[in-house]
């Protein structure tokens, strides 16, 4: 699992950070030789490993440091979170592999990983494409692994709409249906989303960590406002231009996953255009 927040980085990644070939990359493991380097996705057969991009470049930027300085590297590598922590709780933007997207299921919504498999190319029931891949192609003549990964949103979103055993419609509202009565945020509510909006429009490469500590809540909690108000501006800059690139997002959020960008683009498109 790549937690929210973490740009992931394969091995061809890895190497071309080092400025190194695959090959070399992968006879040294170097990555072995790196305390606190995080592995978020064991290697294998058929199978990519998966860094954090995060960690490889202040990994990088250390020795070169101790190299020129001619001292032993001091690792200071930015943290990430722990997929096993029990405090954590499971963010809709975290990153699923084909096994962990699975394991987001509700138990009773879960099929066998044989079953789960052949939903990836199926005809009658298909999974939704993967929001990021990794990989997929030749270099320095060797193959690089193609490791496909889903926001665990899209997978419960598209579970959601997925009909249950014995033909009933999927688990979600009726399409169409609407509330009985408006809903209606809190005072408290409104208030800490207009601060988010002021803290976005003051750093734009605002981080929910930062936001959490700012405004005294839980980092989750910060990172479903904080991509609310992100939201928010890539609909006013849409606005404003209406030939918006992903580039221009990427660049103006400071989000260092081109995913994350596009997918905040093309859900403000829906909302304007609904």
């Amino acid at each position: 699992m790549i937690p929210n927040g973490v740009t992931p980085a394969d091995d061809h990644m890895a190497a071309d950070i080092w400025g190194w070939s695959l090959g070399y990359w992968r006879d040294t493991k170097h990555w072995e030789k790196i305390p606190g380097l995080v592995l978020l996705r064991e290697g294998g057969h058929r199978r990519g490993r998966v860094f954090s991009k995060e960690q490889l470049l202040a990994a990088h930027t250390e020795e070169e440091r101790a190299k020129k300085l001619n001292v032993l590297p001091a690792y200071d590598l930015p943290a990430v979170p722990a997929a096993d922590d029990p405090d954590r709780a499971a963010d809709p933007d975290d990153l699923l592999d084909l096994e962990e997207s699975l394991d987001a299921l509700p138990a009773e919504r879960r099929v066998a990983l044989s079953t789960w498999k052949t939903y990836r190319y199926g005809d009658k029931t298909r999974l939704p494409e993967p929001d990021v891949v990794l990989g997929g192609k030749k270099a320095d003549g060797q193959a690089v692994v193609e490791t496909e990964l889903w926001y665990r949103r899209t997978i419960l979103e598209w579970d959601a709409n997925r009909p249950v055993r014995g033909g009933a419609k999927g688990r979600g509202r009726p399409a169409g249906s609407k509330d009985r009565a408006p809903r209606t945020g809190t005072k408290q509510g409104a208030e800490r989303r207009q601060t988010v909006r002021r803290l976005l429009a003051e750093n734009n490469h605002l981080t929910a960590k930062a936001l959490a500590e700012a405004i005294e809540v839980h980092p989750v909690h910060a990172e479903r406002l904080l991509r609310e108000a992100r939201l928010e501006k890539v609909a006013q800059m849409l606005d404003s231009n209406p030939d918006l690139l992903v580039d221009d997002v990427q660049e103006t959020l400071g989000l260092g996953v081109r995913a994350h960008a596009t997918k905040l683009l093309n859900e403000a498109r829906t909302s304007t255009t609904a």
